[in-house]
């Protein structure tokens, strides 16, 4: 595997487990996205989850689709900033359709890197 894949073994599917992030997680919140951080300390690889809520889309799949794959894109990147053995749950709150994925990549390198100097 490439440095910046993201594997099917890295996709955090669960809702039980999506819900124990939310709850008992750290919140970070930077501009378009808030990133919710909970370290797993038996684990050796990280973890992802990407919301994007209906209210802020106008109830339109394709554009909820199209911020998820731009999160995912981003999250890709720039993973390579925070350790190994995290379940991270990024939620989308104010990206529009024109947002890029590099302004989502800026803020969410700056995350990592406050949380890993933590």
């Amino acid at each position: 595997m490439s440095l910046n894949s993201f594997s099917r073994e890295e996709h955090l599917k669960k809702s039980d487990a999506i819900k124990a992030v939310l709850d008992k997680g750290a919140c970070y919140k930077s501009g378009p996205v808030n990133v919710y951080i909970l370290k797993r300390p038996d684990a050796d690889t990280n973890k992802a989850a990407f919301i994007c809520k209906k209210v802020l889309h106008q109830k339109k799949t394709v554009l909820r689709n199209r911020i998820r794959r731009i999160l995912k894109e981003a999250y890709r990147k720039t993973s390579c900033f925070l350790s190994a053995g995290n379940d991270i749950v990024i939620i989308g709150t104010k990206i529009t359709k024109d947002m890029l994925s590099t302004e989502i990549e800026r803020e969410l390198a700056g995350v990592f890197k406050k949380y890993s100097k933590k």
